[in-house]
């Protein structure tokens, strides 16, 4: 039915909170920011090793703190989002990347530029940059802070993927959650997330959207029939021992296979 070859194999990391230029460490302990340079780096190599098509990064590079805008947190803080772009630069295999909640917009645009696309082994892969809203920002009564939508030009580049007559497959890549609902404690789910999911659901060309955001993670699950559905996947935070990230295998049949791999399973039981 598609043009995809065989399978796609990705590797998903996300949730970083890195600090390494920038001073201390991210207000929650459990984030390792400063353990996040070499960590990553060695988690790169893992995944590169594991023979992966693309590597995705699902936003919060950097963890970067409230004052975001005095000069010299802003020139710390694009040092560290450039200290993730220079470990992306040393894979042999493409790469995508976006950012999430805790990282500075401008910033991020300014070191990784735009939105992304690629074509990964006959599939389209498609980043999307959207933003949650903090507070002091919502204007809408029934809007609350802090919720993420998909609104604006990621609004008209989402539609427009669904509405294009590209018969490719398509992944779609996002920092929020788009399903299941999870916004006990925090807002981590789109406050649109049921139509976002009810349109990649009802378009057989997207087989997978990939998430970030949750610190949990979410095991793969399929939503839809077998052969046309979507399988939706929120990675874990890297952030955190015993720094898991996944590998996906996206077959050509609608199936799906992922592998959590903890980068540091020893400190599992005594952390």
């Amino acid at each position: 039915m598609f043009a995809m070859v065989d399978a796609v194999r990705l590797g998903h990391i996300s949730d970083l909170h890195l600090r390494c230029h920038l001073s201390g460490t991210a207000a929650v302990s459990a984030r390792r920011s400063r353990d996040m340079p070499a960590l990553f780096t060695e988690a790169l190599a893992s995944m590169e090793g594991a023979g992966v098509d693309i590597v995705v990064v699902t936003g919060d590079l950097v963890d970067h703190p409230d004052n975001r805008q005095t000069p010299e947190t802003l020139h710390h803080g694009e040092a560290d989002l450039r200290l993730v772009a220079e470990a992306l630069a040393r894979l042999s295999c493409p790469w995508v990347v976006l950012p999430g909640n805790h990282d500075h917009p401008q910033l991020f645009g300014d070191v990784f530029g735009r939105p992304a696309e690629l074509d990964v082994r006959g599939v389209r892969v498609i980043a999307f940059f959207d933003w949650d809203r903090p507070v002091g920002t919502v204007e809408e009564e029934d809007e609350r802070p802090n919720v993420p939508r998909r609104v604006g030009e990621e609004r008209a580049r989402f539609e427009a993927a669904l509405a294009a007559g590209d018969r490719r497959p398509q992944i779609h890549l996002q920092h929020y959650v788009i399903t299941p609902r999870l916004d006990e404690g925090w807002p981590h789910t789109y406050g649109d997330g049921e139509s976002i999911r009810d349109s990649l659901v009802g378009d057989p060309r997207v087989r997978l959207a990939l998430s970030g955001h949750y610190h949990l993670g979410v095991d793969s699950f399929l939503e839809g029939d077998a052969s046309t559905g979507t399988w939706f996947s929120v990675a874990p935070a890297f952030c955190e021992v015993p720094h898991p990230y996944l590998l996906h295998e996206l077959g050509q049949d609608g199936s799906m296979a992922t592998t959590r791999l903890d980068l540091r399973p020893q400190q599992e039981m005594s952390l």
